[in-house]
C-alpha cells in the first residue's frame, strides 16, 4: 500500500530546517530583519500543521527570539550559570527539538492510520 504524501508535514519540516539553521549556527547575533524572518518562518510552520502543540512551540520560538533581540528583554533571564541570551537560545533550541519530535509523531500516527492500525494495537 502506497502512503500518501504529507505536504503539510513536509512544509513544516522545511520551515523547521530554516529555523534550525538560524539558531544552531551559533554566531549569536539577531538583528531586526532576522527576527522578522524568524517570526515569518514560525508563522509558516504553525500554519502548515493543524496541531496545537506544534503551534505552541512555534509561538515560543518567536517570542524567545523577540526577547533575545530586544535591548533589555534577555536580561530578565540571566542566572549565575547562564547569560539571558544563552538561556533564551537554549529555550529556542528546546522548542525546535520538541516541534521536530512532534512532527515525527504526527507522521508515525498518520502512517499507522493509513495502514489500518488502531492506537491500542501499536506498541
Amino acid at each position: 500500500m502506497a502512503l500518501m504524501p504529507q505536504p503539510d508535514l513536509d512544509e513544516a519540516r522545511k520551515q523547521h530546517a530554516a529555523l534550525r539553521e538560524i539558531f544552531y549556527r551559533g554566531d549569536g547575533r539577531l538583528d531586526a530583519p532576522l527576527v522578522r524572518r524568524v517570526e515569518a518562518l514560525c508563522r509558516r510552520a504553525s500554519a502548515a500543521v493543524d496541531d496545537a502543540y506544534c503551534q505552541q512551540e512555534m509561538r515560543l520560538v518567536a517570542g524567545y527570539a523577540a526577547e533575545l533581540f530586544s535591548e533589555q528583554g534577555h536580561h530578565k533571564y540571566e542566572s549565575q550559570s547562564l547569560s539571558g541570551a544563552e538561556f533564551l537560545r537554549l529555550q529556542i533550541v528546546k522548542a525546535l527539538d520538541s516541534f521536530h519530535s512532534r512532527l515525527f509523531s504526527l507522521d508515525a500516527m498518520r502512517r499507522a492510520a493509513a495502514m489500518g492500525v488502531k492506537p491500542e494495537e501499536r506498541a
